[in-house]
């Protein structure tokens, strides 16, 4: 396995990547998505861990910061879930280019990076499967969260809250911007994001799409989840214990061994 770091050029702008090329290159390709802001930070190694995961199984594999994230140009604030989107076909089509012999090809992603995977799948028929790890279904349900963490902030500033949901919303939707664990909420992102349905994403998708709902301990099939499944016969759900790696745990996952055994077996890869 070699690992490239390079940067991309598009539209007078960088992003960042990095290609894992595997020792005996064969037909099958991979593209992963990382998940937003600070889930990014704390999923980092997993992902890197299962982009290896991959190569060393025959994958290509291409792992790339979207721009407005990481070591990509652009600002945060200035980026949103459409640039994200076009990040994602972009990455394709420069993974196509890097490995031209690769026909089957994956996209994983991360939380709202699994949703950004939908998203660009939907908009394109070169993609055999998708594989989803604790994908957000509901945008709207996910940034109301996302502002939530402002809340948090407010309260352990103020021991207060001093400016509630609605005072929130009403400074992004004006032009303004929150602050969110130090990265900009604007309204762009904000409300693309809100509009976003995983459902209607997956509709015009007819490859084989894994979810996986991922847990710290038992738990019960989260019903829209179980809804996407039953939609389609190429749909599978599967749930895996883990602890939340894309959050601040007592735990720093470098390695998420049970959901990365059920995504390879996905993919017909033995360990």
């Amino acid at each position: 396995m070699n690992e490239n770091p390079l940067f991309l050029e598009r539209d007078g702008e960088r992003l960042f990547a990095v290609h894992h090329r595997p020792a005996a290159p064969r037909h099958r390709a991979a593209v992963i998505c990382h998940p937003l802001a600070e889930e990014k930070l704390w999923s980092h190694r997993v992902l890197v861990s299962f982009a290896r995961e991959l190569a060393s199984a025959g994958f290509d594999v291409l792992r790339f910061d979207f721009r407005g994230e990481g070591d990509s140009d652009r600002r945060f604030e200035d980026a949103d879930l459409e640039t994200r989107v076009s990040d994602a076909a972009f990455a394709i089509e420069t993974l196509r280019r890097l490995a031209p012999g690769a026909t089957d090809l994956t996209l994983v992603g991360l939380r709202l990076g699994a949703s950004v995977a939908a998203a660009a799948v939907s908009r394109r028929t070169d993609v055999s499967r998708l594989i989803l790890w604790d994908p957000v279904v509901d945008g709207s349900a996910y940034m109301q969260n996302f502002l939530r963490l402002n809340l948090m902030a407010q309260m352990a500033a103020h021991r207060r809250v001093v400016e509630d949901r609605e005072a929130l919303t009403a400074r992004i939707r004006g032009g303004g911007s929150i602050n969110i664990e130090g990265y900009a909420l604007t309204a762009p992102l904000f409300e693309q994001v809100s509009l976003f349905r995983l459902a209607d994403a997956l509709t015009s998708f007819d490859g084989e799409t894994l979810l996986v709902q991922i847990d710290a301990a038992d738990a019960p099939l989260k019903p829209e989840l179980a809804a996407l499944a039953s939609a389609h016969p190429r749909r599978l759900v599967a749930q895996v214990r883990e602890e939340p790696f894309w959050k601040e745990i007592r735990t720093f996952y470098q390695r998420a061994p049970e959901l990365g055994r059920v995504s390879l077996e996905a993919l017909g890869v033995n360990r």
